[in-house]
């Protein structure tokens, strides 16, 4: 260490009694916290996790259909992965924690007889980065880019043919953290676009559009999430019509249907923050340009609109995430249930209930972290803040 980097680290941490004084405080507490997390990581018995392994992760989901599961990793990884060098150079350092991620999910997952399905998931990260590297370096860049847009639009139409097609498990024995995963997709795949149309509708100039956009956006703030979950178990079947068997769907169908719409109500109110922050020239430009309103709307004010509240959309899309573990009211074994039941159903397990709801926090932090860096790599592509 040089002779600067000495005299900045004392002139920063003690450079007074005051910083001193912080200084040493921080440190103290700093340790004593990773002494009793590591002391607790030591000698707390984890076995409660690793024989409930599974039942964390998809809930009561037969064995025979467990191959799904890894077929919808396999194709998320080759997405993630593929999709890398599309968002620009990537640093080493989101590099190894993208990696670290998928690793550990694997890991997590992996029981003796499934090391192999770990290896095809490293051999398709691998290949798959390799591959998109050389070709956004070619004249093919362009029409991958356009192929993994393609994809990443049906991601959850494949997913879900995956979890259905051949005589497929019952939406009602989907669990763990992939009934978490699966909710909070379909929430945000179609809360976002229709959130974004009442937000369209409750600025618009149209009185009639814009009440019935303020009063589906305000009932569905102006109620906990709860209640519309209890909503959706004794009252939304007998909205829903009685042909093909739409007033009998599953709790599970139920429930996505009221994260959507939650979710939906939520964005509405983000977006139209970010509409109104849009300089009034902007909008007199594009007037002047003679442009027809879906054109000033689509390639105009939205983009900007959008491109103001991306922290504020992923606050939103996190809290809908972790909001998803509600839905063990409506008797859903979903990953936080299935940590809390645990203990309580076996003897053996007895009084551990605390190993089981650190992985379950871990894998709740796993998804918010993943979403909060993915939020930073866009604000700083996107120069938000900056210009």
């Amino acid at each position: 260490m040089s002779n600067n980097s000495i005299k900045w680290f004392f002139g920063t941490f003690f450079g007074s009694v005051f910083n001193s004084i912080v200084t040493v405080l921080s440190a103290l507490i700093f340790l004593f916290l990773i002494n009793n997390i590591i002391g607790f990581i030591s000698t707390a018995e984890w076995e409660v996790v690793t024989v409930n392994r599974r039942l964390l992760l998809i809930g009561r989901m037969p064995a025979e259909h467990e191959w799904r599961i890894w077929s919808i990793l396999w194709i998320t990884s080759f997405l993630i992965f593929s999709s890398i060098n599309s968002w620009g150079s990537p640093s080493k350092r989101n590099l190894l924690f993208i990696s670290f991620i998928t690793l550990i999910i694997c890991l997590i997952f992996t029981t003796s007889s499934t090391i192999l399905y770990v290896v095809i998931s490293l051999v398709i990260c691998i290949v798959s980065y390799t591959v998109s590297y050389f070709i956004y370096k070619s004249s093919y860049q362009k029409y991958s880019q356009n192929s993994l847009k393609t994809l990443w639009i049906l991601l959850l139409p494949i997913i879900f043919t995956l979890l259905l097609i051949g005589d497929g498990p019952s939406p009602n024995l989907w669990g763990g953290f992939l009934l978490n995963i699966i909710l909070a997709s379909i929430a945000i795949s179609f809360g976002f676009p229709v959130g974004i149309m009442f937000a369209l509708g409750r600025a618009s100039s149209l009185p009639a559009i814009k009440i019935i956009c303020t009063v589906y956006i305000e009932t569905i703030r102006g109620a906990p999430l709860v209640a519309w979950l209890l909503l959706a178990w004794f009252v939304l079947p007998k909205f829903l019509p009685t042909f093909w068997g739409l007033n009998e769907i599953s709790v599970v169908i139920r429930a996505m249907i009221i994260l959507s719409a939650f979710t939906s109500a939520y964005t509405a109110e983000v977006i139209r923050g970010g509409l109104q922050s849009i300089p009034k020239g902007q909008i007199e430009a594009a007037d002047s340009l003679n442009l027809n309103y879906r054109t000033k709307i689509s390639l105009i004010i939205l983009p900007q609109a959008i491109r103001v509240v991306i922290p504020a959309l992923i606050s939103t899309f996190i809290g809908v995430f972790k909001d998803t573990s509600l839905v063990f009211i409506l008797a859903l074994t979903d990953l936080l249930q299935v940590g809390r039941i645990i203990p309580e159903q076996d003897p053996e397990f007895f009084g551990k209930a605390l190993e089981a709801l650190c992985i379950v926090a871990f894998l709740f932090w796993i998804v918010s972290i993943s979403l909060s860096n993915l939020s930073t790599k866009v604000e700083k592509s996107l120069g938000i803040g900056s210009r």
